[in-house]
């Protein structure tokens, strides 16, 4: 019986007290005897109801997903403002490469040459407003637009962009797609004419940089002080980097003054080329000149993906993000708990990693999976027969968990079976490995 049944019950007999007539002192002892009945049956479906209690230890809880939600459906958002019937455009945008490591030029030269390349970019969303770097790289001589990358987490979660050039002018940004994994993300804006934007070349093949060799960095650090020059030297090249919990990125090790504010700036070599774009630093009161570039050799896998998902519906002015082909993300967060069940002297107490929250996007992996499920076990069933199923049954932290799920190499297509404990019954929860498509 539900609490709120109990409730009512008890009500009725409360009401039933009130309209007794005042001589019927037996009736009303016999109601009270009930309704206490009643309250003691109330305390005790409490008590035996069993529930997950969070621990207070946060330095368990791992999010798998990020912070911010976004819309369930895709299309849903786009397709309710259409105007007219979609006519989408396949992208043209084309940039320049260059393998050139030095010039007999002095710093000076180069700066004014790739200056005018880095702008600063404004992200609104529903409850602040984040600043950071942005640098442009292609043009589309069909579409007229020019695009600017940046990164992924100086725009995740906002629906309004804008950006400023140096000289003071500004344009309204659109978001042409992101990528979580490696903090990109390909933003685009049209400007009345081409001659007004200086694009970045990027460095043909970033594995061939030289420790030691000098970098430029251009950003707008702490966000109010765009147009910010800084130099320094490469100090380690392609460092494998922990970025998160349970996700690593190889990325370009420099001294070069980096603060928030600098992700999504430009890092380039002595010629001007851009060799990365600046996207982490570690702050602490015992560290300095430690920052991080994304290099241009991964720059150019991501855009290449990219460009070829997004689409542009030129009937209705708007994108259809593009996305990173076999990306996924997992739509559930895991947090530990202790599991309560029984009552007095028969209650049992007990450890248990569970489903701490699912999000809705129908792109993200994993939300046939609900809030309290008890994870028991996980199978993996590979859609390659060649690979080796394999299966997790026990597990003594959260850390565990995801360290067998990031670590199994995961294809779009394969299934995952959660065996889960779920309102104290067993239930096996089977869904497969889809492709994540952010969307703002």
């Amino acid at each position: 019986m539900e609490t709120s049944l109990f409730f009512d019950i008890f009500l009725t007999y409360l009401k039933s007290i009130i309209i007794c007539e005042k001589g019927d002192k037996m009736k009303k002892r016999n109601i009270f005897l009930l309704a206490s009945l009643f309250i003691g049956g109330l305390s005790l479906a409490s008590c035996s109801n069993s529930k997950i209690v969070n621990n207070d230890d946060n330095s368990n809880n791992y999010i798998t997903n990020g912070a911010n939600v976004i819309d369930s459906n895709n299309d849903t958002f786009e397709t309710n403002n259409l105007k007219y019937t979609p006519v989408y455009e396949v992208l043209d945008a084309s940039y320049n490469e260059t393998d050139l490591t030095s010039k007999e030029d002095n710093i000076e030269d180069t700066v004014s040459n790739i200056y005018d390349s880095v702008v600063s970019i404004s992200a609104t969303s529903t409850s602040s407003i984040s600043s950071g770097s942005a640098v442009f790289f292609a043009k589309d001589n069909k579409l007229g637009f020019s695009y600017l990358l940046t990164c992924f987490h100086v725009i995740d979660g906002a629906y309004d962009f804008s950006i400023k050039e140096s000289d003071g002018d500004t344009y309204e940004a659109y978001l042409v797609a992101g990528y979580e994994d490696e903090d990109l993300a390909i933003m685009a804006i049209k400007p009345e004419s081409d001659d007004e934007i200086t694009y970045a070349s990027l460095f043909s093949d970033s594995d061939t940089l030289k420790l030691g060799s000098t970098v430029i960095c251009i950003g707008n650090p702490l966000g109010i002080l765009p147009g910010s020059v800084s130099k320094g030297v490469i100090s380690y090249n392609n460092r494998v980097v922990n970025v998160d919990t349970y996700k690593k990125q190889k990325l370009i090790q420099t001294d070069v003054a980096i603060n928030s504010g600098n992700s999504g700036g430009g890092l380039f070599n002595n010629a001007g080329a851009l060799i990365g774009i600046v996207s982490a630093k570690y702050s602490s009161s015992g560290i300095e000149g430690l920052g991080f570039a994304i290099p241009s050799n991964t720059i150019k896998d991501v855009i290449t993906e990219l460009f070829s998902t997004a689409k542009y519906d030129t009937a209705n002015q708007v994108w259809e993000e593009g996305y990173y082909e076999g990306d996924y993300e997992f739509a559930f967060e895991i947090s530990l708990g202790t599991y309560e069940r029984g009552y007095g002297f028969n209650q049992t107490r007990e450890t248990v990693a569970y489903i701490s929250s699912v999000n809705s996007n129908d792109t993200y992996t994993g939300n046939e999976l609900k809030t309290n499920d008890i994870i028991r076990a996980i199978n993996i069933d590979y859609k390659d027969d060649s690979i080796l199923d394999t299966s997790l049954d026990s597990f003594n932290s959260i850390t565990e968990i995801m360290n067998y799920l990031y670590n199994a190499n995961l294809n779009i297509g394969d299934t995952i079976t959660f065996s889960v404990t779920r309102s104290n019954q067993k239930v096996d929860v089977t869904f497969n490995v889809i492709q994540y498509k952010y969307s703002i």
